[in-house]
């Protein structure tokens, strides 16, 4: 099978944010198995110099049939982005449709297109528009969250009204994307079965096919490296809203409460961008580490035995859970950290949904290394059963498959 994939990014390196990963072994995965043509936006904040943008599309072209990329026009590193968000509440347009245009990268989607391909896997909602006027294109479309709906969220949250509304009108004109091309798709790819549900709620009975999120379980190897049981440890990108709003929280309500109750504990989060409120925490207290981006979180992960998922927002599943899982780290998460995933609450991990049952629960793992144990091991064995990128890679084959045999509605 011929497939154009894509992309709202060059999905390279594969240790990156989570919706990189998930691309990254999602497009290895499918060009073992098929002829993949990538098509992709190189967005200046994930390649922010030519040099690694080269390196990336060398990497790739390794992997795929052949790249073609191209960069937003206005290019936001020359432009002010308030530009684009003028344009956001003004238009018809969300602000991450005007970001993720590319007259070139549309010409060059067009060319691949005209060479012949049975499907194109388009991997954002936000990315739809190159499809416009072209009535006679099979596509799948790819929701790494139900974006509406974690619109919706963001827009329920604190803050100025104006930016409260601004969300809302986001989530109303996210919304209309999705209920208008979904079920133009062959099938709508899921994360969970839970999100398939909010897609099918807000859009009707369109097709979707669950493929998962997943972990490379060579890369994210167990680990029984971590010899202080007062080490804890979060991971994940906070210029995405759920990581950051996540640890606002920790540096204002959870970490005291941690401290408090035990001060020798120590925390390690890892992630680019994060708040001014974690970063000031961190200044306060030694015993709170906050590195930004690293290269590599294994080391980190490796020496701190628990594993804090305090994610109180958002939709999808959770990557850095799996790779934490991967690497036998003991888990405490709320229920939507989890959300998604097959974890069992008191088998794979513990929850907490308080400051209060956060500190219970760490206090629990600290005192009884069994539990630690038998929470990592559990947790190890169930990423290999059910999310290593082999068995995700194929449920996406079954979906592109399936794909040639779905009737839609016209464009």
């Amino acid at each position: 099978m011929r497939i154009l994939w894509l992309s709202h990014f060059l999905p390279h390196p594969p240790t990156g944010h989570g919706a990189l990963q998930r691309s990254h072994n999602l497009l290895r995965e499918a060009a073992r198995r098929h002829e993949v043509h990538l098509v992709a936006m190189a967005m200046a904040e994930s390649h922010a110099d030519h040099a690694s943008r080269s390196e990336a599309v060398s990497a790739l072209e390794s992997m795929v049939a052949s790249v073609h990329t191209g960069v937003p026009s206005p290019d936001p590193l020359r432009f002010r982005r308030g530009l684009h968000v003028a344009s956001a509440v003004t238009g018809s347009w969300s602000y991450w449709e005007r970001r993720l245009w590319s007259t070139a990268l549309k010409q060059k989607f067009r060319e691949v297109i005209s060479r012949g391909i049975d499907v194109v896997h388009v991997d954002a909602i936000f990315l739809v528009r190159y499809l416009e006027g072209l009535d006679d294109v099979r596509f799948v479309l790819n929701h790494h969250n139900v974006e509406s709906d974690l619109l919706y969220k963001r827009a329920d949250l604190r803050g100025s009204k104006m930016r409260r509304a601004f969300f809302r009108n986001e989530a109303r004109k996210v919304a209309r994307l999705e209920q208008y091309w979904s079920p133009r798709a062959q099938t709508n790819l899921v994360v969970s079965e839970l999100d398939g549900e909010r897609l099918r709620t807000l859009v009707g009975d369109v097709p979707t096919t669950v493929v998962a999120n997943g972990v490379d379980l060579e890369y994210f190897s167990a680990s029984n490296t971590a010899s202080d049981p007062q080490h804890m440890a979060f991971a994940g990108g906070m210029d995405w809203f759920p990581n950051r709003e996540a640890m606002e929280y920790l540096a204002r309500e959870l970490w005291p409460a941690l401290r408090q109750d035990n001060p020798a504990r120590r925390m390690t989060v890892i992630g680019r961008n994060p708040p001014t409120a974690l970063l000031d925490a961190a200044q306060r207290d030694e015993n709170l580490r906050v590195l930004g981006f690293v290269d590599d979180v294994r080391p980190h992960l490796s020496s701190a035995p628990i594993y804090l998922c305090p994610i109180r927002i958002g939709g999808g599943t959770r990557l850095k859970i799996l790779d934490a899982l991967a690497m036998s780290r003991a888990l405490v998460s709320t229920g939507l950290g989890v959300e998604g995933l097959d974890l069992l609450d008191g088998v794979h991990y513990l929850r907490a949904e308080t400051s209060d049952e956060f500190v219970a629960q760490v206090r629990r793992l600290e005192r009884d290394p069994e539990l630690r144990a038998r929470l990592a091991a559990a947790g190890r064995a169930l990423v290999e059963q059910n999310y290593s990128w082999g068995v995700i890679g194929d449920a996406l084959d079954r979906a592109f498959a399936s794909s040639e045999a779905v009737a839609r509605a016209p464009l």
